[in-house]
């Protein structure tokens, strides 16, 4: 591990590199360690000046949402993230920070432009210096970010429960199409996690005890549970799944949706959110942005981290929701699309998922037309 770390390590600071512009030369692959280091602080350096004077620049900004306030935080983030891979400590936040530069160093290998990892790691040139080109990268300044941040505060939920350093935009911008709509970090788990595209993540907060002992982020299935807001943040209050009958916190007896199969006492989550965002669990709800006066239709998911063995693979169970005889998701058979469990504890929330859809109405004909993101 220590040696994926370090390759990680100096991936990660060469995208930095890139991503801020900073005025930097990558050294080559067989350059000393000593070397590197010097490399490394010299970038950290830069970082936080680049930060102050952000900082500076936003003394008179009033504007929460501005692109120059949204650029500072993930500067902010970038360096908080380094941090992390120096001190080697938070294990969660390690792993999916690992995937996300192991994604953006695949990303730019598919686009042929010098990928990172590759020129850390080529000897094509072994005694010159690695000078980056330009990289485009996550866009800083990401809109759709923006907006689900703005949706997320109108819920007015209690901060404690969320875990923003685990954040992460699937937004078209901040993860283009060559990059992979399936990922297998953790050769300890058999279920490879697909990627919520068009969808923003919220990071909730996870008990780190329970996540050591039971060894989650590694050995644990990514999984997916739709639903509507006041059910979700139910959910997470009580730290685990509910079922049927189950007497909650505020003295109510937990029931069925309407709508729903009568009779079964179980919970159902699916690996992939194409089907978990069906309106039979997700409802869709009306939301209109102050930022940019628009309206949208907005749904919410819950992203679920599910103990393996713990649940039975079955077959969709939406067959009024099927549209032209296709498959809900392309990259999941309809057969092996809902996992079924009745077991407590064996599910935990980490992410809450969030989606919008423009609504755009046409004053000339009435009509409404949805844009898609």
């Amino acid at each position: 591990m220590d040696n994926k770390l370090t390759k990680i390590r100096r991936t990660f600071a060469a995208q930095l590199t890139a991503k801020h512009k900073l005025k930097l030369t990558i050294p080559n692959h067989d350059s000393s360690e000593a070397t590197f280091e010097l490399f490394l602080r010299e970038m950290q350096q830069q970082l936080h000046k680049k930060l102050a004077k952000q900082n500076e620049q936003l003394l008179h900004e009033s504007n929460g949402n501005s692109p120059l306030f949204i650029q500072k935080k993930q500067l902010q983030k970038d360096i908080e993230d380094f941090q992390l891979l120096e001190q080697r400590q938070d294990a969660r936040a390690i792993q999916q920070l690992i995937e996300r530069v192991e994604h953006m160093a695949m990303f730019n290998r598919k686009r042929d432009i010098g990928g990172i990892a590759s020129s850390i790691q080529s000897s094509q040139l072994p005694n010159e210096p690695i000078v980056m080109s330009p990289i485009k990268f996550n866009s800083p300044l990401c809109s759709y970010r923006a907006l689900c941040s703005e949706l997320v505060e109108r819920l007015n939920w209690p901060a404690e429960v969320f875990a923003s350093e685990y954040d992460r935009c699937f937004c078209k911008t901040c993860y283009p199409l060559p990059m992979p709509n399936i990922c297998q970090v953790n050769t300890g788990n058999k279920y490879p996690t697909i990627i919520p595209r068009n969808w923003m993540k919220f990071g909730l907060k996870v008990d780190g005890v329970q996540a050591k002992v039971h060894q989650i982020w590694d050995k644990w299935a990514v999984s997916y549970h739709g639903t509507v807001p006041s059910a979700a943040l139910s959910m997470i209050k009580h730290r685990q799944i509910c079922l049927p009958g189950d007497t909650l916190f505020d003295g109510t007896r937990l029931a069925i949706r309407l709508g729903h199969i009568p009779d079964q006492k179980a919970f159902f989550t699916s690996p992939t959110i194409r089907y978990a965002a069906q309106n039979h669990y997700a409802t869709s709800m009306e939301f209109t942005s102050q930022i940019d006066k628009c309206v949208y239709t907005a749904k919410i998911v819950l992203r679920c981290r599910q103990m393996p063995d713990s649940f039975t693979v079955q077959g969709q169970t939406l067959n009024n929701s099927l549209q032209n005889d296709s498959d809900f998701c392309d990259l999941i058979p309809d057969d092996e699309i809902e996992w079924k469990t009745d077991k407590r504890g064996s599910v935990i929330f980490d992410g809450l998922c969030v989606h919008l859809k423009k609504v755009l109405t046409h004053e000339n004909n009435f009509q409404q037309t949805t844009v898609h993101y």
